[in-house]
């Protein structure tokens, strides 16, 4: 071990205290480590005992690792500028948009051709059942003539992509120089290797931060929209739209937090409701009236453009209560000044910049990470967001690594994947159980010995496909048969560590690793085979079940039907005992159970 790190587990057991107020930290990596550490180790050190003691925080620690070496240029995701788009594009490589939820690059492209004064030789389509002899012609067409041709949505054609391929190889020889292919698609695997390789990719999700995406909501703007509204007081409900944007899509990382259900905010919602602001303040300046309309903006933004969208009613109290308290005369009031949320480092307010080059420089000085109380949520609303990010960001990291090479001590990729599908075939895998048999022992099967039938038909197809699986796999390492891609998936997820997806899509939803997933399994399989050799479980174990809710259904209707009652008005209710060991219990509970 490094010298840097001599003494730290003696400092960290001495000194707990101090260690456990660093761990409890809201922003352990900003703060000074305890017992001289922070100058002791090396950034790259630092960032690793972040991952240690506080993994959630990792996400924001290399941030600040990114800034500290290279500067924070890099940490920003630079406003998206179809011009520039245009300019790095050429005539032989298509311009590819991924799309996240709610995008559509459409209305940009279409502004842009007519900027670029290609408004008549736009074409585009729409892709899905049969269209794609239409696209063709469109292509071709366009590659003699000099179109820009845009294709939407070509994940819903993916059948038709591989001619799609073979068709630009041939139209890529000699193009017209004015020729562009634009293409939009949300992420598909299915998307041919050869296009994207040769094309311009753009990414559409909003980008991370609150600064940013407010960044992002003013690149749509110019100084002639900024300056396009008589009313002075324009300039500053355009900030606070924007703001309130930026909030709403922010949101959205926090999960079920951030809103009971995700939904699909985007700038066509922004667009119209700026446009809605302009036409109401124009209207006041000319009629001369003092009062603006704050309740109609509010509604019309409020439940009409962004609230068309929600279908939760908590949903749409949150974005209301956001308008009542962003939207009035109170943002206007000279004797208090105001703020729409305040940190230690940060207060955020309206610029008061006359001209839009001021603003997008008022933009830039918003700190690069935004704290969850600025949104109005409790501090703790982003650690699952975080531990998500960090669980996504190593898995990338390890699908990177290279796919063959000798490990340490000499032992291959192939040769661990081998051992360990070995090692799960041989100690993991179980029997399938006899669903025939058993579903003949029971003469008429109680409404829990279907759930048991239901469970066990389950279990079994996931047990067939693992073996098959893993045979195919081994058979493949050994070359006695092709590597298809999805058992390279299959290799890849046992060398990683992680559940592989062929086997997840027959599993309950899980968020462990394979190791734990394996230790999972086989104590599913013992509840299953105890229930069927001895007895239907005195203490069931519902996180051992496929469907938990079938069971404690199952539980009602067999009250129901003992007690003569009728199930629609029948319900579960749930009473905590004093026993503490499953062992204690000595026999079933006549209706219900224990769990």
């Amino acid at each position: 071990m490094n010298e840097s790190w001599q003494g730290l587990i003696d400092s960290i057991l001495s000194e707990s205290k101090a260690w456990k107020e660093f761990y409890d930290e809201e922003s352990p990596e900003n703060s000074p480590i305890p017992n001289g550490y922070s100058k002791k180790l090396s950034k790259f050190q630092q960032l690793l005992l972040i991952k240690v003691i506080r993994p959630d925080r990792c996400i924001n620690a290399i941030k600040n690792f990114i800034i500290d070496k290279m500067g924070e240029y890099y940490v920003k995701s630079p406003p998206l500028s179809y011009q520039n788009i245009f300019t790095q594009s050429s005539s032989k490589n298509p311009i590819i948009f991924i799309l996240s939820p709610g995008a559509d690059p459409f209305q940009d492209v279409q502004s842009l051709a007519l900027a670029c004064g290609m408004d008549q030789k736009f074409k585009f389509i729409a892709l899905g059942q049969g269209m794609g002899e239409n696209a063709k012609h469109l292509i071709e067409t366009g590659a003699n003539r000099g179109h820009w041709v845009m294709l939407n949505n070509c994940h819903l054609l993916v059948s038709w992509l591989k001619e799609l391929e073979a068709l630009f190889e041939t139209i890529s020889v000699k193009p017209n120089p004015e020729f562009r292919l634009w293409l939009t698609t949300t992420p598909t695997k299915a998307f041919p290797l050869g296009i994207l390789q040769k094309s311009l990719k753009v990414v559409t999700e909003p980008p991370d931060g609150l600064g940013q995406n407010i960044k992002q909501n003013y690149s749509k703007l110019s100084e002639e929209i900024f300056n396009d509204c008589p009313k002075p007081e324009f300039k500053s409900m355009l900030y606070v739209l924007s703001y309130f944007h930026a909030v709403i899509q922010e949101r959205k990382k926090f999960g079920k937090i951030g809103w009971n259900v995700s939904y699909a905010f985007n700038e066509s919602d922004y667009k119209i409701s700026y446009r809605l602001i302009n036409m109401y303040l124009t209207k006041a300046h000319e009629l001369q009236e003092e009062e603006l309309p704050w309740e109609t903006l509010r509604y019309l933004i409020g439940e009409a453009m962004y609230g068309g969208r929600v279908t939760d009613n908590c949903d749409r109290r949150v974005v209301a209560c956001y308008l009542q308290e962003y939207l009035g005369d109170f943002i206007f009031d000279t004797n208090q000044e105001f703020i729409f949320a305040k940190t230690d480092t940060h207060r955020y307010l309206i610029p008061n910049e006359e001209s839009f080059e001021l603003s997008l420089e008022f933009v830039d000085k918003i700190p690069l990470f935004t704290p969850p109380h600025v949104f109005g949520l409790h501090s703790n609303a982003e650690i699952q967001y975080f531990n998500n990010s960090v669980k996504q960001l190593w898995t990338d990291v390890l699908e990177m690594k290279a796919s063959s090479g000798g490990g340490e001590g000499g032992i291959s990729r192939e040769d661990v994947i081998l051992q360990v599908a070995t090692d799960i075939q041989e100690k993991t895998l179980p029997e399938v159980f006899d669903e025939f048999n058993i579903r003949k022992a029971f003469d008429t099967p109680s409404p829990t010995q279907v759930v048991l039938l239901q469970e066990l038909e389950r279990v079994n197809k996931l047990v067939v496909r693992m073996g098959a699986s893993i045979k195919d796999l081994k058979g493949a390492l050994n070359g006695e048969i092709g590597m298809s891609a999805e058992l390279d998936l299959l290799g890849d997820s046992i060398y990683n560590g992680r559940m592989p997806p062929q086997w997840a899509r027959l599993a309950p939803a899980t968020e462990k690793s394979l190791v734990n997933w394996l230790t999972h399994f086989e104590r599913r399989y013992r509840q299953y085979r105890d229930w069927v050799d001895v007895e239907e479980p005195k203490v069931i174990w519902l996180s051992g079940l496929h469907v938990p809710e079938s069971y404690t259904t199952a539980l009602v209707q067999t009250s129901c039907r003992a007690k003569g009652w009728a199930l629609d008005k029948s319900t579960m209710y749930t009473t905590v005992t004093k026993v503490t060991d499953a062992k204690e219990v000595v026999r079933r509970l006549e209706h219900g159970t224990y769990i």
